[in-house]
């Protein structure tokens, strides 16, 4: 089970992330959306490739940054061949998903290296620092805002439309000083974080997997 302590490393881990992660995402949709406006690509047709173009836009901006020595709370972009966004903190590691206001923790799927990533079994053997996180982005809403990023740790798989498992999920707020005065605290229910999302939304997210 995931200790104060615990949440006190990943949050000061995930600190220094907060504001390049943040501007990476908005430079992503902000050129991703302009590319498909300005070639017409307009509609519901249109969605999925302006989310991964977001993704991929938002990937070469850290990129650049890490080559450009530029300060991303230490963690570095993993060079993979899928074109999915990973990244890496000494022994820890994120996975940097797309989500909607009804699939907010997406469910890993078939893919076998996926489902071990959920697993999170190296925590067993290595403790928090070798915990598997999830960046979970969702879009602006139709009626203007911001990106939102919210930082979960999976502890386990499940299926599209059942209850996600998880011990860890925070909101990653865009001022790093918000990080200041944090609490955790253990209750009944397990660890009570601040920014959680409304348990009303969780749930509506719950039924309506990846």
């Amino acid at each position: 089970m995931l200790t104060p302590e615990d949440a006190s490393f990943i949050t000061a881990a995930v600190e220094g992330l907060a504001s390049p992660l943040h501007a990476a995402f908005d430079a992503g949709y902000t050129n991703a959306h302009a590319h498909y406006d300005d070639m017409g690509m307009t509609g519901d047709g249109y969605s999925k490739g302006r989310t991964d173009l977001t993704r991929d836009h938002a990937r070469r901006h850290l990129e650049l940054q890490h080559e450009e020595g530029a300060d991303l709370g230490g963690w570095q972009p993993i060079k993979s061949a899928s074109g999915r966004l990973h990244l890496q903190h000494g022994m820890m590691s994120m996975r940097v998903l797309h989500a909607t206001p009804f699939d907010l923790v997406p469910a890993p799927g078939r893919n076998k290296a996926r489902i071990s990533f959920y697993r999170n079994q190296t925590i067993d053997l290595f403790g928090v620092h070798a915990s598997n996180l999830l960046g979970i982005w969702l879009s602006p809403p139709e009626e203007g805002g911001e990106i939102s990023i919210r930082i979960v740790r999976p502890i386990g798989e499940w299926k599209p439309g059942r209850p996600p498992k998880f011990d860890l999920d925070l909101v990653l707020p865009r001022d790093t000083e918000t990080f200041t005065g944090w609490e955790f605290i253990p209750d009944d229910q397990g660890l009570e974080l601040p920014f959680e999302f409304d348990e009303d939304l969780r749930e509506e997210g719950e039924g309506n997997g990846a």
